[in-house]
């Protein structure tokens, strides 16, 4: 078994050595991560709309998981699921590119290596370049001992300002939610 030495940073962050992982199983990790996470988020949420793995904005390109807070009408949260952390750090870029109020990563939580670590830690990478509102969230997916899945936010997401009604009413028109609450 790999060592698993933690490395505490003041943030609270924790690098442990990286995991390899035979062929095909990250890929089944990244779709069970799916619902730990949106579970994660709906815990903070109003009658959120949850869809995985779908076209945002709607003829976009696809996002792991987007969710559209009180029943469809309210801000979008968008999250780009990575299996390894520095993965996940390296999508920042992209991700603070998608039309969303609120932009998330997320990654196994055994993944964080030292290197990634401190670049979370330090927390500069999680901002837009350009000096305007705004955080990209971090949350980490953990494995239970009976590797059942789980997720926690590490860092909570800021909002982006920007006016997203014509594109989250078209998307509505043609995708259905994978997890609803509302009575639609």
């Amino acid at each position: 078994m790999p060592s698993t030495k933690p490395i505490s940073l003041p943030s609270g962050f924790r690098a442990r050595s990286r995991r390899s992982l035979r062929p095909g199983k990250a890929e089944r990790l990244h779709e069970r991560a799916l619902e730990p996470i949106s579970q994660c988020l709906i815990r903070d949420l109003i009658v959120p709309n949850v869809y995985w793995e779908v076209p945002w904005p709607a003829d976009g390109k696809r996002v792991d998981l987007l969710l559209i807070d009180r029943a469809g009408s309210g801000p979008v949260h968008v999250v780009e699921i990575k299996v390894h952390a520095a993965d996940a750090v390296q999508s920042i870029p992209q991700v603070q590119r998608i039309p969303a109020h609120y932009r998330w990563i997320a990654f196994f939580a055994e993944t964080l290596d030292a290197k990634t670590c401190r670049q979370l830690a330090n927390r500069e990478i999680l901002f837009p370049v350009k000096n305007t509102p705004g955080c990209v969230g971090v949350i980490e997916v953990v494995r239970m001992s009976d590797d059942t899945l789980g997720a926690n936010i590490l860092v909570r997401a800021e909002m982006f300002v920007q006016a997203l009604d014509k594109d989250v009413a078209a998307f509505k028109k043609h995708n259905k939610p994978t997890i609803r609450f509302d009575d639609d």
